[in-house]
């Protein structure tokens, strides 16, 4: 047996960055940069109002009070778009709107709600200082830095700031396409009417959509039944995308068939079985370009061998610079032991309460219950002899973010 982390570290070494292409901006939402973007000029590229009001010189405000308010002569307006060059001079001021270019010599700019307009003058009613309201040219962006490195993933931030600098088509990683490929003769599809012998289809599904979730296309080619004819057939098919996805039928059982097709199909094993509980009976190889993954047929097994592992495998393909975990550091509410010749990869819940995280270990951990995952949110691994008592802090992997609620996340 491999050890996870030798696992981890030789999938990402194996897997090879996928090729570049250029895409619409409207379109780059969720795709991962594959270039560096710079600053194509300083943003703001001029010094601008910050907020609707006038635009002043400083030492006429100095000194306005409530009382004996200074009163300045409107020069005239600037609205946002208005790159005229126009200059302030002691005495009088300039209506400025929110991003506006502001008037050369402008030192500050007074709130309109801190002034009161008579006619063709303004009231100010307390003194400025300088740069109050007023967002200087570079201050956020420097021109010809490089603000977003390759290698980042597109989220809406993201999107807005390319949008900033004027960027009509972004260069991204290729998604990895992906064929999916559940064995046995016990699957039937959703659907489909349901017998005491006979299992839904979850793990063909469920490997579709954490495919799409981590930036992979998905391709389910059908289920490949326990001969090897029919294993063959489809697994020949899954062999010419970047990566297949096979489950079940990758243990020791007399119809477990898998690993022996794949050799017979020119696969070079790279490793078989990893020592985690659950998800031991993983193989990993390589037939030219493609990726193969052969994962336990049990739905946990399956899952979180995909967490493990696949995932390294295509964040690896879509350029990110190296596989990324969110954490929390929890304090244990039970104790745990490991027992095992292998390390054990606890579900639970990960609960905030009073100013802390509290981890708490699901009470079902076999590799068959489903509800295992779906029921909890965190992920922690214990090696094999190690035994952590209640109330010790761990530091407990995020595994499902959407539920519950959790604060405080890092990395590692």
């Amino acid at each position: 047996m491999i050890p996870v982390e030798k696992a981890i570290n030789t999938v990402w070494k194996t897997a090879r960055l996928l090729p570049t292409e250029k895409i619409g901006l409207l379109n780059c939402h969720g795709r991962v940069l594959a270039e560096d973007i710079k600053t194509p000029f300083d943003y703001p590229p001029f010094d601008r109002a910050a907020m609707d009001g006038y635009a002043v010189k400083v030492d006429d405000t100095y000194t306005a009070t409530k009382n004996k308010p200074v009163l300045l002569q409107v020069a005239g307006e600037v609205q946002a778009g208005d790159y005229r060059r126009l200059r302030l001079v002691p005495g009088k001021c300039f209506s400025v709107m929110t991003g506006s270019k502001l008037p050369e010599g402008t030192e500050a700019v007074v709130k309109i709600e801190d002034v009161k307009i008579t006619g063709s003058y303004i009231k100010v009613f307390r003194p400025v200082k300088k740069g109050e309201n007023i967002s200087f040219k570079g201050e956020d962006l420097n021109k010809g830095k490089i603000i977003i490195e390759k290698g980042t993933f597109i989220d809406s931030a993201i999107v807005m700031m390319l949008a900033y600098l004027g960027k009509s088509k972004i260069e991204v990683r290729k998604q990895p396409q992906i064929s999916i490929v559940p064995t046995g003769d016990e699957l039937i599809e959703p659907g489909m009417r349901f017998t005491g012998c006979k299992f839904y289809n979850g793990n063909g599904y469920g490997r579709c959509a954490l495919v799409k979730e981590n930036g992979g296309i998905p391709h389910v080619l059908g289920v490949a039944r326990d001969n090897e004819k029919d294993l063959t057939n489809l697994l020949k098919k899954a062999l010419d995308y970047d990566i297949a996805l096979i489950s079940g039928g990758v243990s020791e059982g007399k119809f477990d068939l898998v690993t022996n097709v794949l050799r017979v199909l020119g696969v070079k094993k790279i490793f078989w079985k990893v020592a985690e509980k659950p998800g031991k009976p993983v193989f990993f190889g390589k037939r030219s370009s493609t990726l193969v993954f052969g994962l336990p047929g049990y739905p946990v097994s399956t899952y979180l061998s995909f967490h493990m592992l696949v995932k390294v495998a295509i964040k690896k393909m879509l350029g990110y610079k190296q596989p990324e975990k969110l954490f929390l550091y929890c304090t244990l509410s039970t104790d745990i032991k490991n027992n095992g010749d292998r390390a054990s990869l606890f579900r639970g819940k990960i609960i905030p309460a009073n100013n802390e995280n509290f981890f708490i270990p699901y009470h079902k951990q076999k590799s068959g219950m489903l509800s295992s995952i779906t029921e909890t949110n965190g992920l922690l691994v214990v090696e094999k002899g190690v035994s952590i008592r209640k109330g010790q802090k761990v530091k407990v992997e995020i595994l499902r973010s959407s539920k519950p609620d959790i604060t405080n996340p890092g990395k590692f």
